[in-house]
């Protein structure tokens, strides 16, 4: 396993506090913020630990109260809402300097068989016919002021190629759409648990980005404010982190200074494992 990757399973395994109270360090990626899939994904870390163990996450529900922190710890206060026959719903509050950051809510369930039936996968061709995300951001390095440049530039956990580049300091116009195969640098351990809330982590990285994409904004652009207001996702099918998977994004509306986006995430099977939907602030004021 990559050490950075290695570095994001132990940012994700959190220290409890108490039966329902648990603290994660934070992360600094090089925004204003503590970056939101960070905090999705630790909140999901503690209402695992606490929901029954014979039920599975199949979603969640996060709405940003506050930007947070990237420089202190994050403490996740977990409360049961619900618990049924099948299905065991669970709050998480993030809290930081006494304040709510986000809450989120989260289902389980105990395996069942039903009806099936999925979206078709689009059909986009190998990862390697996708240009990948690194190489883009070092030809891009020399442009980026410090301190962002160290980490934009540093290792990711992820092996990450995109079909559309968008350069982040002068934006090009662009479809409303993102595809994107992904998966982990090194390899993730056979836990569904650690693999939810990596994904859930990775899921937050490309949505509002590919919302500013028919407007030809990068996310860097002066006067550009980019922040997540909502974000869910739904679990589906099992999958493997270690195998690539394909992240099919597509922005249908941007309004009022919001951007919407949804994502459907297939394995190289085409079997489709989540869903993503995110709406965002995308606030541009000129100097």
């Amino acid at each position: 396993m990559s050490e950075v990757l290695q570095n994001l399973i132990n940012l994700l395994q959190l220290e409890r506090l108490d039966k329902m109270l648990f603290r994660g360090d934070s992360q600094d990626i090089g925004l204003p913020q503590v970056f939101g899939g960070q905090v999705v994904a630790q909140a999901l870390s503690a209402a695992i630990q606490v929901a029954p163990q014979e039920r599975s996450l199949h979603s969640c529900h996060a709405y940003f109260l506050s930007p947070g922190d990237s420089h202190h710890p994050i403490i996740y206060d977990v409360e049961i809402l619900r618990e049924g026959k099948s299905f065991s719903a669970l709050r998480v509050k993030a809290i930081q300097h006494n304040e709510a950051i986000c809450h989120i809510t989260a289902s389980f369930q105990k395996q069942e068989q039903g009806f099936e039936h999925q979206a078709s996968m689009p059909d986009m061709g190998a990862p390697d016919s996708f240009i990948a995300e690194s190489q883009m951001i070092n030809k891009l390095a020399a442009h980026i002021p410090e301190p962002l440049r160290s980490k934009f530039t540093a290792e990711r956990p992820f092996d990450i190629r995109t079909k559309y580049i968008n350069n982040p300091l002068q934006g090009l116009k662009l479809p409303p759409q993102q595809y994107i195969w992904v998966k982990a640098k090194g390899r993730v351990p056979s836990s569904p648990a650690i693999a939810q809330c990596l994904l859930a982590y990775f899921s937050d990285f490309h949505p509002l980005l590919t919302a500013l994409h028919p407007h030809a904004t990068g996310f860097l652009q002066p006067g550009l404010k980019v922040a997540t207001i909502d974000h869910s996702i739904w679990f589906h099918r099992p999958f493997d982190l270690n195998q690539w998977l394909l992240y099919a994004i597509e922005s249908n509306n941007a309004y009022g200074g919001r951007g919407l986006s949804r994502g459907q995430i297939f394995d190289s099977q085409g079997r489709l494992i989540a869903t993503t939907q995110q709406e965002g602030l995308i606030r541009f004021k000129q100097s």
